[in-house]
């Protein structure tokens, strides 16, 4: 599969970014309407939810992608602008203190292991956009609190260097928010990935880094 993810919190610009790169480079670009699935399931993407519910609207989602990924061409590179560490991020964020019964950690552990196994399969590339444009409401979207924001993003920094993740990961400098600066560290990102894959790095070595 030759999948790029841009993973990130909400309101760093990924569907932006993933738009501009398919654009310049004639390649498939997967939308992900997160925020659709959120109002078809009956809830509102700017709300907080318990633990259980979290995991009760997650779980459709990344059943959604999924379906949407298995339907691309496995010869043919695309990028789209979520990935299963954001979703598994969104889901850690919400557990807090007593919040996660012994019934929602087993849920939650076979939840993490679908994500890392969703996103072996499906992506050759991970790519983290961090914040740093200037956050605009926008009706419908997720919650517009920068320590938020500032949370889910460290999660996914984590998330996607852990020695579980198998395909080559990489993030964009916070300084860089000008778009053809961030197309150029993407297509840097891209470049770096295949050729890793060419010299068939091991599953134990870092394969990625910081994009300046």
């Amino acid at each position: 599969m030759s999948l790029i993810g841009l993973c990130g919190s909400h309101r760093t610009g990924k569907t932006s970014l993933a738009r501009a790169y398919a654009e310049k480079q004639k390649i498939a670009f997967v939308e992900t309407s997160v925020s659709a699935i959120f109002r078809e399931l009956g809830h509102d993407p700017a709300t907080a939810f318990d633990f259980k519910t979290r995991l009760d609207i997650q779980e459709v989602i990344l059943d959604r992608l999924d379906q949407v990924y298995g339907k691309l061409d496995p010869a043919a590179l695309a990028i789209t602008d979520r990935t299963p560490i954001d979703m598994l991020a969104y889901t850690m964020a919400e557990a807090v203190g007593a919040a996660v019964g012994e019934a929602e950690q087993a849920r939650f552990a076979r939840y993490t292991q679908r994500c890392l196994e969703v996103t072996n399969k499906r992506f050759s590339t991970l790519v983290l956009l961090q914040p740093g444009i200037p956050l605009v409401f926008e009706e419908g979207k997720a919650l517009m609190n920068p320590a938020y924001i500032e949370h889910l993003n460290s999660l996914m920094l984590g998330l996607s260097v852990d020695e579980r993740v198998k395909c080559s990961h990489f993030y964009i400098l916070r300084r860089l928010t000008d778009m053809n600066e961030r197309v150029e560290a993407l297509d840097s990102a891209v470049r770096k990935s295949e050729y890793f894959a060419q010299q068939q790095v091991e599953a134990h070595v870092i394969r990625g880094g910081y994009l300046q």
